[in-house]
């Protein structure tokens, strides 16, 4: 019979506590065998509060608009009988039960009956355990009885990763993150969990975990005794994992079911069995190359440089599985792409970085060039080449007036082939100026003629300038420098000359007399060194007068560069700076120069803050010592600008005041004046009964003065270019054998290699004695 109390009203109850339910083999009768009626009634809110489990014998099950509700009714003798029960009860125990804690609690010796076996695993399918753990207060209204809850801790089943557990009522926005919580699961508890069904609508994962015989046995009959008769002890629809062909595997009652919600469009957890009965193991698929990545960003990030072995170790410290050092390799790899970007994908977002790069650098020339398309229609250009120079740098440069630069080339070390050409000049203190990059397809006569351009329309030369280069005769170099600039003054760097000239002349006196005829300011002395060359060997001389002297030797320079430079190490000083940013994509690289560029600017002002003077420390310290050696000459005047200056040895030399030159062509080169001039500035002085301040002798390229590199934004804030075109990687044919990342080291880098090493001698571990180790020890006797 039906009971007319409750209501028939249509009402959907809230999220999560809709499906509350107890499975019909779990139904007891605690009557004495009543029979039980089964009858299905719509509830309100009043009728059922999920907070307080006041109705616990009812199966809901969500319709359309309502609540279908199972309830368990007994007959009304058994209703009337315990309601005489409850006012007898109260009436002879009522000022007992005012002074409960719980005043809803009625002892009563009819209700007592023994315990009854519940399988818990069907109970945590059906209980939402992580409301429980929130440990919330709730509040709750006296008349609509409405529940203020955190709805953060609802939004989605994304809050629970770190604690590596599913529940169910779970929400997920989509299968990728039920996949990856999935993963961090097996990982962390290291169980061989497995995605067994992975359709549109649902997913399924499973324990694969291997299982002891004597526990799936005990498993097997505990399962088989709850299930009942109609439940066979294959056990083969056992948590919802599905028909199994072998049903003595894969045991492991963990099973997780996830379906799509279409109304509230979310990934929702239906069924989960949260327990464990195999073995823990080693060897988890979940743990690949792109798990280990994501671990490794922000490590990478402080320090990239972290050895493959220690990522290796760390990770089979964190998470106790067995990682390759193949696996180490690759996760390192991915999160060094994610830290860095894509190698393919940057190329389309390098118009987009021209364009902040030119909007805060004001007057930075940036060119890009694509090679021809054979489709007019296409709207893809692959890359070809890039030139930048920063605007500050530009106009520092010129206002530097320094007409000196050194060229240099380095390979990428990235997937793509290409070279990075650099542009250095030398700053007031004697360092490097950098002034333009470039990244070019290869180092031939073609990307340099297009690199020198460039380079011509900044600083507005012409092609008869007399602009002074050096560069270590790079390929293509040479007919490309005759094209561009014919009358500029080309120098060849004296340490490259040096490693060709060894290769068939070995021996540290040749090396000796190539410097000192390099160094001779003077043609005199360039000539007396030369002719002690010839008397040493005249195949080396004649050899080294193939190489036209005004390339390498200070006598024959000209004085335009202000500058004695006779190697190139301003740029190799450039590559060794960059050298961390050739194997990173091309934005990437780009960035790493300018903010290497941008931090060299800032130290340079430190110095010159910390500076005295109107010069550089360099010049400073060069004036301060011909200063000393001016004291040991003896000036001679003629009357008018012209100083004869007599020093120790014999040594004589006439200083041109008007011109400022002196014979030996110290002044006229470096543009500091030598100790002759400064022995004649101070005899001009005393002729002319007038103050002479040396130091305003000096050239002003000497002067201190910087200018800034600004910073840009992050790549999300870059504005999309218009133009319309995009721009590919370049064509890469992967070259045969493993990819060369450490420079060829020249002949003279691994004879001083091997001369270190043979200078240090051996001292052996065993008895202590040099010249053997411990390896090839005799057993000598120690001293």
């Amino acid at each position: 019979m039906a009971n007319p109390n409750i209501k028939r009203s249509s009402t959907v109850l809230p999220e999560p506590f809709n499906r509350l339910s107890i499975l019909p083999d779990e139904v007891q009768d605690v009557y004495g065998g009543s029979s039980v009626q089964l009858l299905t009634y719509q509830l309100d809110d009043s009728d059922f509060d999920p907070f307080f489990g006041e109705h616990v014998d009812v199966n809901l099950n969500v319709e359309n608009e309502g609540v279908e509700v199972e309830v368990n009714v007994e007959n009304e003798d058994m209703q009337d009988e315990d309601e005489e029960l409850q006012d007898k009860f109260s009436v002879e125990n009522g000022d007992q039960a005012n002074e409960s804690d719980d005043s809803d609690y009625i002892p009563n010796d009819v209700y007592d009956v023994d315990d009854i076996d519940v399988d818990m695993r069907d109970y945590r399918v059906h209980i939402d355990e992580g409301v429980e753990d929130n440990n919330q207060q709730l509040e709750v209204g006296d008349d609509d009885h409405e529940v203020e809850m955190d709805n953060e801790l609802f939004d989605s089943g994304r809050e629970n990763i770190n604690n590596s557990i599913f529940y169910v009522g779970q929400s997920f926005g989509s299968k990728k993150e039920v996949k990856e919580l999935i993963n961090e699961i097996s990982v962390v508890n290291r169980r061989l969990i497995r995605v067994v069904k992975d359709e549109r609508k649902r997913l399924r994962a499973v324990c694969w975990g291997d299982v002891l015989t004597t526990v799936a046995k005990v498993k097997n009959s505990d399962a088989s005794s709850s299930m009942g008769k109609d439940k066979g002890p294959n056990m083969k629809h056992l948590g919802g994992r599905g028909k199994k062909a072998n049903p003595e595997k894969h045991l492991c009652p963990w099973v997780l079911l996830v379906s799509w919600n279409s109304k509230s469009e979310t990934w929702v957890v239906r069924t989960f069995v949260d327990e464990h009965i195999c073995n823990q193991s080693r060897d988890i698929k979940a743990c690949t190359a792109t798990f280990l990545s994501k671990k490794l960003v922000d490590q990478l990030q402080e320090n990239p440089r972290i050895p493959i072995r220690a990522v290796q170790e760390q990770m089979q410290r964190q998470f106790q599985v067995g990682v390759s050092t193949m696996k180490a390799f690759r996760a390192k790899s991915l999160a060094m792409s994610y830290i860095h970007g894509d190698f393919n994908s940057q190329y389309g977002r390098l118009r987009d970085y021209v364009d902040e790069l030119k909007n805060k650098n004001p007057g930075s020339t940036v060119k890009i060039e694509v090679e021809p398309s054979t489709d007019p229609t296409s709207m893809e250009r692959k890359f070809k080449r890039i030139y930048v120079c920063l605007g500050s740098l530009k106009q520092g440069f010129k206002e530097i007036g320094r007409d000196f630069l050194g060229l240099d080339g380095a390979f990428l070390k990235g997937p793509f082939p290409g070279q990075v050409l650099t542009a250095v000049g030398v700053d007031p203190n004697n360092g490097i100026y950098p002034l333009s990059y470039a990244i070019v397809d290869a180092e031939n006569k073609n990307s340099w003629t297009w690199f020198l351009e460039c380079i011509g329309e900044d600083l507005d030369m012409g092609r008869n300038s007399n602009f002074t280069f050096i560069s270590d005769r790079q390929k293509g170099i040479i007919p490309a420098m005759s094209e561009v600039f014919p009358c500029a003054e080309h120098r060849y760097c004296l340490r490259h000359i040096s490693e060709n000239m060894k290769q068939t002349y070995r021996g540290k006196i040749y090396k000796d007399m190539l410097w000192k005829i390099a160094t001779s300011t003077s043609v005199v002395h360039f000539d007396k060194e030369f002719d002690i060359l010839k008397n040493i060997n005249s195949e080396a001389a004649s050899w080294l007068a193939k190489i036209p002297p005004k390339h390498w030797s200070r006598a024959h320079f000209s004085g335009r560069a202000v500058s004695d430079v006779l190697l190139n190490n301003m740029c190799e000083v450039m590559n060794a700076k960059i050298m961390d940013g050739r194997d990173k994509p091309i934005i990437t690289l780009l960035e790493y120069i300018r903010e290497y560029l941008m931090r060299r600017v800032v130290n340079v002002q430190k110095v010159i803050d910390r500076s005295a003077g109107l010069f550089t420390p360099y010049a400073t310290k060069i004036f301060e010592s011909n200063k000393k050696e001016a004291s040991k000459y003896k000036i001679s005047w003629n009357g008018e600008e012209h100083y004869q200056a007599c020093g120790p040895h014999g040594s004589q030399y006439v200083v041109n005041m008007s011109q400022r030159t002196c014979t030996c062509r110290g002044w006229e080169i470096t543009g500091i004046p030598c100790r002759h001039a400064v022995a004649a500035i101070w005899t001009k002085g005393q002729h002319e009964k007038t103050k002479i301040i040396p130091e305003s002798f000096i050239h002003p390229v000497y002067s201190m003065e910087s200018f800034k590199v600004y910073p840009i934004n992050g790549m999300d804030m870059w504005q999309k270019s218009q133009i319309p075109t995009v721009i590919t990687p370049p064509t890469y044919h992967k070259p045969i054998g493993r990819p060369r990342k450490a420079r060829k080291r020249s002949t003279i880098e691994l004879e001083d290699q091997r001369a270190r090493k043979d200078a240090k001698s051996n001292v052996c571990g065993k008895c202590k004695k040099p010249g053997h180790n411990s390896r090839t020890c005799k057993g000598q006797e120690q001293n």
